[in-house]
């Protein structure tokens, strides 16, 4: 087992061993945007990644999309508060 991702009460759990990357394994259930992060961070292929989310949840693109929209949502509505903060001017 070099890769391993279960699916399981809405979150992955996650193990990694060489080759892919150094012995890890995820303290509790993750995102699949959580995944993605700490196994890139770590150095494995994305592909690697990926494949191994769509064995253990083919939908798990749905929500990874739904996480990537709520950050960016959260990273606009600082942005703009931060500018408000300063009366819009730069």
């Amino acid at each position: 087992m070099a890769l391993d991702i279960v699916y399981e009460s809405g979150g992955y759990r996650v193990s990694v061993s060489p080759p892919h990357a150094e012995s890890w394994r995820s303290p509790g259930l993750l995102t699949p945007t959580k995944v993605l992060e700490e196994l890139s961070a770590r150095g494995c292929h994305s592909t690697d990644i990926t494949d191994a989310l769509y064995a253990a949840n083919p939908n798990w693109t749905v929500a990874h999309d739904a996480e990537v929209r709520r950050r960016r949502d959260e990273e606009l509505k600082k942005i703009l508060s931060e500018s408000t903060d300063r009366g819009g001017d730069e």
